[in-house]
């Protein structure tokens, strides 16, 4: 037994857990008769270490109790990470944009180099650079900064709503 599994709870922790057992039910993990014996023991039990072995066949879907510094419970969480849906659509457009343009002036460049009509075949890239850098800086921006904190804040909705729910 840890020192967490000694704190003490309260009403509100063991809401929490009702809720857990709750959630359970409706998805057809428990049924009502286990559901009222296991309800019975939360109203009994006086610390976190007495909820394990109530919640511990419940958590192998990802779901669990995790204690905080000042005792509470926080509310189950979905553990795990959070599927990303890969490269947004609105990206793979703006880049298909980008690349039309870039590859017809490249085309044309290379027809001119081959009839000996144009001196410069670097022309292209006045083209490409100057739109295709800030169109990299959103997308390395959007991967590493904007994303990240969308799928966090995404989890942590579903993790709300699937225990507030009733």
């Amino acid at each position: 037994m840890n020192d967490k599994d000694k704190l003490r709870i309260g009403d509100s922790d063991r809401e929490v857990v009702s809720r857990l057992l709750k959630s359970a039910v409706d998805e057809g993990r428990l049924s009502l008769a286990e559901y009222d014996e296991r309800l019975q023991r939360i109203f009994e039990a006086k610390t976190v270490g007495d909820l394990t072995p109530i919640t511990g066949d419940l958590m192998g879907l990802g779901r669990t109790v995790v204690s905080v510094p000042g005792g509470d419970l926080a509310t189950p969480v979905r553990t795990g990470k959070v599927r990303r849906s890969g490269t947004p659509a609105w990206i793979k457009w703006m880049w298909f944009g980008w690349s039309v343009p870039v590859l017809l002036c490249s085309v044309i460049a290379v027809i001119l180099m081959v009839t000996g009509a144009d001196q410069d075949p670097f022309w292209p890239l006045w083209v490409a650079g100057p739109i295709g850098a800030p169109m990299l800086s959103v997308t390395l921006m959007e991967r590493f900064m904007i994303r990240p904190t969308l799928d966090r804040q995404r989890a942590e909705r579903e993790s709300r709503r699937a225990f507030t729910s009733e």
